[in-house]
């Protein structure tokens, strides 16, 4: 009685299980064929038959999701980027001679001068150096003069600059989709939709390209300031002696400055001073003076109250 028991409950189960194994493989084989259905209705471009509107939308829409996607940086692979930048000031003696070594030792660090001033006891230099060589080259930028201050800072743009790589993958990825898509298109309103989105994909990768261009620029390239300036009272032939003649010119324009505009204010109260005087005058004149309107006035209204 036990083992026929035992040989039912057997057979209970292996049915089950022959059920289930069944039941998945037939959902799998459907699932497998909707795929294969799919991929070669896009493949052959079947999808146009079935609307001018929906299949440029879904060519659209199907290139707008990549087919895996990138593979993000992982802490282990990834390479920080700094922009670097430093400042230098510094006192010469000569400001021809600092300018020459300042262009020598540019070159010499394969770098390039992007903007330079100079005035009379001073010059202000702004180069460029490959970021690689940036310690080095503050290092001997600071015995061109007598250094007054040097200062070194660096901005992290690590997640900047991969972000902005990523996209621009991706949108090279919708691009070459787009003018797949474009070449498979039969009808003139797919072809004008898919145009119109080739060219707003097109428009944006050239605007993330640059900023890409300008932010790799600032990666690879350190920027090095230098102000070097003379000492007090010199000048490029050497000591300068106090001008005591400019000196003196500079008091007499002063106070020839100060009368001139204290005549300017008097001849201001006079102008619009005396027209403001001779009204008030008048008006007292008129009420309180020998006409005495007001005056008068107040006298008869003081006799009718007595």
């Amino acid at each position: 009685m036990k083992n026929n028991k035992i040989l039912t409950t057997g057979i209970l189960a292996l049915t089950a299980a022959l059920f289930l194994a069944s039941c998945s493989k037939s959902t799998k084989s459907a699932a497998f064929e909707t795929e294969a259905m799919t991929d070669e209705d896009y493949g052959s471009g079947a999808f146009q038959t079935s609307g001018v509107t929906a299949s440029a939308k879904r060519s659209v829409q199907s290139a707008a999701v990549p087919e895996a996607p990138l593979p993000a940086p992982t802490e282990t692979s990834i390479e920080r980027k700094l922009i670097r930048r430093g400042n230098l000031t510094i006192e010469v003696d000569s400001l021809e001679k600092t300018l020459t070594s300042v262009e020598s030792w540019v070159k010499s660090y394969g770098g390039y001068i992007e903007n330079s001033s100079e005035w009379r006891n001073g010059l202000n230099i702004t180069a460029k150096i490959p970021s690689a060589r940036f310690d080095s080259a503050m290092g001997e930028a600071s015995g061109f003069g007598r250094l007054r201050s040097k200062n070194v800072n660096s901005t992290d743009v690590t997640e900047q600059y991969y972000d902005l790589d990523t996209r621009l993958s991706t949108k090279r990825v919708m691009l070459k989709r787009l003018n797949a898509y474009l070449a498979q298109a039969k009808d003139i309103k797919d072809m004008i939709e898919i145009e119109s989105k080739i060219n707003e994909v097109t428009s944006d990768l050239e605007a993330m390209q640059g900023q890409m261009n300008r932010l790799s620029n600032q990666i690879d390239f350190a920027e090095i300031n230098i102000n070097a300036q003379l000492p007090a009272n010199q000048n490029e032939s050497g000591f300068e002696l106090p001008d005591a003649g400019a000196d003196f010119r500079r008091f007499a324009y002063n106070m020839l400055k100060f009368f001139v505009s204290f005549f300017i204010t008097l001849l201001y109260i006079v102008v619009f001073g005396t027209p403001i005087a001779l009204a008030v005058l008048l008006f007292y004149w008129l009420c309180f003076g020998k006409v005495g309107i007001l005056r008068k006035l107040f006298q008869k209204a003081r006799g009718k109250k007595d």
